[in-house]
This record gives structure tokens, C-alpha cells and sequence, in this order.
């Protein structure tokens, strides 16, 4: 069940990667990152990490959480998504290419993963929601434990297609 998590205050602000993962669990550790359509601010009066100053970047699990836990970063929008190690396609010629900005089909029923090869995606939309989809239902779970406000993302299109029939 994929999870849309907005206007929570479980969470500082919109998309926090460290409490993202530790919803997870430190799971993100266990995948290569495909990081898409990214834009992202550092906070503190950081600089902002080289490898996220290019709008597409292939991560292991742990450099990217070295790379969160390390520098206060604020994902604005983003694609991120979890391949099995060793699997991500080059974030230069990935096709199809997963994004956040301006993709209309997130929300709408029968919302996926973008590419069909990842196993875990993490969408940062406008720094407002922060929406989390596995083949794992256990990831999610996690999620929706650690962020209880966190609602069923197909439920919520739905719900939302049949009040706005226009949007659907």
C-alpha cells in the first residue's frame, strides 16, 4: 500500500531523509539509490553535498546515509529509488525516468513505482508530502508505524478522483 505522509507533525519538515529512514528502520542501507528530478536545500548554513548538486545521482545506501545524517538537508523534490545493490541503472540514461515535479500520475488510483526494476521508492513532493511505495509490505509497515498520520496513498486518489472527477 503505497503511503502519502503531509501536514505532519511527526515530521520537522518535508522531506527529512533521517526520519524517513529511521521509519525505515536503516533498511535504505540495504539498496543503491537511484536519486532523480532532485532538488534540495541544505539547512544550517551547510553547502550542499557534492553528489546532490546534480539533478541525478546513483548512491549506495550508506553513502547516502552518511551523506543525511551528516549535512541538514531539506529534499525539495526527488525520485528516490532503491534497487538491489549492485542493479541501478545510470542515472545519466535511465529510462523510465522517475520523477516528482509536475508528474500528475502519483495522484491518481493506481499509483506505482516508478521504474519496475526498483524495489523501494521515496517521492519528495514540493517540500509539502513525502510519499513511500515497497514491494516489501514490511517497509511500509514500518512507515506507517513510525508516522501513524501517514494515509493509503490509493485510498487518498480515490477519494480524491471521485470529489474531482476532473483530476482522476
Amino acid at each position: 500500500m503505497p503511503l502519502l505522509l503531509e501536514d505532519s507533525d511527526s515530521m520537522p519538515f518535508h522531506t527529512d531523509l533521517v526520519e524517513v529512514f529511521r521509519a525505515l528502520g536503516g533498511a535504505q542501507r540495504d539498496f543503491d539509490w537511484l536519486i532523480t528530478n532532485l532538488e534540495c536545500i541544505p539547512l544550517g548554513g551547510h553547502d550542499l553535498p557534492v553528489p546532490l548538486r546534480s539533478e541525478d545521482v546513483v548512491l549506495s545506501g550508506a553513502d547516502l546515509t552518511r551523506l543525511v545524517e551528516s549535512t541538514p538537508l531539506q529534499f525539495l523534490w526527488a525520485v528516490l529509488s532503491g534497487f538491489a545493490p549492485g542493479t541501478a541503472p545510470p542515472a545519466e540514461t535511465v529510462e523510465p525516468y522517475p520523477f516528482a515535479d509536475g508528474n500528475g500520475a502519483l495522484w491518481k488510483p493506481g499509483v506505482h513505482i516508478q521504474h519496475p526494476d526498483a524495489q523501494v521508492e521515496i517521492v519528495c513532493w514540493d517540500s509539502g508530502a513525502t510519499l513511500c511505495f515497497a514491494r516489501d509490505t514490511m517497509l511500509e509497515e514500518r512507515f506507517k508505524s513510525y508516522f501513524p498520520d501517514a494515509v493509503d496513498l490509493e485510498a487518498y486518489n480515490t477519494d480524491r478522483a471521485k470529489r474531482n472527477p476532473s483530476h482522476a
